[in-house]
């Protein structure tokens, strides 16, 4: 997560001591420059931190040590007309929260108090997500009677359109696949929604780059919150921007995830098989299948709900994401296939239970 560059300490207040020893020690107070002002600093350009990460409590505390050494600070999602009124505390985070349609809302709600303590220190946040924000006008436009035909007349709407279709329909006929025995129609039905997928995180981290250059101040440090499969948009803002700013990737959750597996990142199967479309790397039908078997597995026995950070767990959801990663990436595709018929209806313990006696029982022979 970090950058490799030392860290330096400026050293204020010396006083020197001198022990029974004869050895001198400092007592001094260390203001930190932290690898980030300091790389800025050497190469003289302005900078972009792109902080990759899922949208979980646990992630808040590793976000703040990124923002805090930067001047704006972008986060993805779409503007509201009432994000300046809740920052400056003229709107509760609880009535703003109220009118919000969250996936995550105890994620939002540690976010925006994290925000609102930035934004009082005299930071910027904005609020940039172009293809949320014109989806979003899409939905409005159908619920007050407006047809497809309406919004494919808005060529700036068309292509969020389009996509968006296009994505629903290939998860819908994935539920409907689901429903039947044929596992290797499920596994097309996969690999066609991770295909449609990635064509909308391609636009979206495509639209979002546009906007974000369209934005960008001189000569300062700006943080931008991504989704972790959202790695398209590095590409695109450098693509836009060339050599005129320096781009880096932190992914919050690397100390953590590097302790516990050795690696940088974990990927789960799913999004492996996501990426690989985003990237439009040679097809690989041997690759994408098992990985499309593997994400079955995986979605099957990881937790969904919200999980708050203890003291005696401080990172749940990465752990059980490592857990279900580790797990799903042990089994063949004949394996995914025979365990896949016995859990699919069941619900996450029923289903954990299946899968970790299937591996005792495959292991004992």
């Amino acid at each position: 997560m970090f950058l490799s560059l030392p860290r330096l300490g400026i050293i204020r207040g010396v006083k020197l001591k001198k022990s029974a020893h004869t050895v001198y020690r400092a007592q001094y107070h260390i203001d930190w420059i932290t690898h980030t002002e300091r790389f800025w600093k050497m190469v003289n350009k302005p900078l972009i931190t792109i902080g990759f990460s899922s949208h979980r409590i646990e992630v808040i505390s590793f976000a703040r040590r990124l923002m805090k050494n930067h001047d704006v600070i972008i986060i993805e999602e779409a503007p509201n007309p009432r994000f300046m009124n809740m920052l400056n505390r003229k709107v509760s985070i609880n009535e703003y929260l109220s009118e919000e349609n969250l996936e995550f809302p105890e994620f939002s709600r540690h976010m925006y108090e994290l925000l609102r303590e930035f934004y009082l220190m005299g930071k910027k946040i904005l609020q940039i997500e172009p293809y949320m924000e014109q989806l979003t006008y899409i939905y409005n436009m159908f619920s007050e009677g407006e047809e497809p035909l309406d919004v494919l007349k808005m060529p700036e709407m068309r292509e969020v359109y389009e996509a968006e279709r296009k994505a629903t329909g290939a998860l819908l006929h994935f539920y409907e696949s689901s429903m039947g025995n044929s596992f290797p129609k499920v596994i097309e039905a996969v690999k066609k929604f991770a295909r449609a997928d990635a064509e909308r995180f391609r636009l979206r981290d495509k639209m979002r780059a546009e906007a974000i250059a369209e934005i960008l101040p001189k000569d300062k440090l700006v943080y931008v919150e991504a989704g972790a499969v959202h790695t398209y948009l590095k590409k695109a803002l450098r693509q836009i921007l060339g050599k005129r700013w320096q781009i880096k990737s932190e992914f919050l959750l690397e100390p953590v995830v590097k302790k516990l597996t050795g690696e940088k990142q974990v990927i789960a199967p799913g999004d492996l098989l996501t990426a690989h479309y985003i990237l439009c790397r040679r097809d690989n039908e041997e690759f994408e299948t098992l990985q499309a078997a593997r994400a079955l597995i995986y979605i099957q026995i990881l937790e969904k709900e919200e999980m708050t950070p203890s003291r005696a767990e401080k990172t749940p959801h990465i752990k059980d994401e490592i857990r279900a990663i580790e797990i799903a990436n042990k089994f063949t595709l004949a394996q995914c296939e025979e365990l896949y018929r016995k859990i699919r209806f069941r619900d996450l313990h029923q289903a954990l239970e299946i899968v970790q006696n299937y591996i005792s029982s495959s292991s004992s022979h």
